[in-house]
């Protein structure tokens, strides 16, 4: 059994190991000391170090030992994707000519060397409170949600769910459960909503079971929701939901002094 003395023990020490290699001390596939060099280093029992690294290992910062080699670090690739500039009007311009349009998602991944892809269902729904808000609609109007969720290599990396008011996605490509070839904001502009700003919300929480599952990441897990409201001149025409767990991805804004 582990007594209550213990708890607050291997949370600090966890705590030590999770600092040790965020701050590359441990780095990327070094071998960590073993248990009993732990437990001698940090003047603790046994029983406090395989707790702290139980937790670290549902946390997904380290293997779980098995072999001669020993627990080690896990190998996690931060990516970068540019907030202010992934979906503009430029970028989806470049994507055309460099790319021969693709989505911003799939772009984004080869300019770092990687195959993004994502999986794709549509829905017609009634509008969540919080997003007939954003799309400044009434609650409960007929809505439509693109939820998808995007891989990087193949492994799950984020979830991504866009609200569009059915009079704008109805009828369009929007509605297929499939990549739109040049993107969703060049279509969108061809069909004459043309995107002029966004408005980002970015906030901090743990996942909930849905989302820690698709993304294979423990329930406790912090996540990044980035909420993106687009606008024409005229009225907001899409709200994006992006779920990015913490350690996966780095979100860059550029904006003018």
């Amino acid at each position: 059994m582990t007594s209550e003395q213990e708890l607050p023990l291997y949370r600090d020490l966890a705590a030590e190991l999770r600092r040790a290699i965020t701050a590359g001390e441990l780095p990327p596939e070094s071998r960590l000391p073993t248990e009993a060099e732990l437990a001698e280093e940090h003047k603790v029992s046994r029983n406090t170090v395989r707790l702290a690294l139980a937790e670290l290992q549902a946390a997904g910062l380290i293997t779980t030992g098995r072999g001669r080699g020993g627990r080690r670090v896990q190998h996690r690739e931060v990516l970068e994707f540019h907030g202010s500039a992934s979906e503009s009007m430029a970028r989806a311009d470049e994507r055309l000519k460099v790319f021969d349009g693709v989505d911003a998602w799939v772009a984004d991944n080869r300019d770092q060397g990687h195959e993004g892809t994502q999986q794709i269902s549509v829905e017609i729904v009634e509008a969540p409170p919080g997003i007939a808000q954003l799309l400044e609609i009434p609650a409960g109007e007929r809505v439509v949600v693109r939820r998808r969720l995007r891989l990087v290599d193949g492994k799950p990396h984020n979830l991504n769910d866009t609200w569009y008011p059915a009079d704008i996605a109805e009828g369009s490509p929007i509605m297929h459960p499939a990549d739109v070839p040049q993107g969703t904001i060049a279509l969108m502009k061809d069909m004459g909503y043309v995107q002029v700003r966004y408005r980002d919300e970015i906030e901090g929480r743990a996942p909930d079971p849905g989302e820690a599952r698709r993304l294979r990441i423990p329930s406790g897990w912090p996540v990044i929701v980035q909420t993106r409201t687009g606008y024409t001149t005229e009225r907001p025409v899409k709200v994006t939901v992006t779920i990015w767990p913490a350690d996966r991805a780095r979100l860059i804004y550029e904006l003018p002094a």
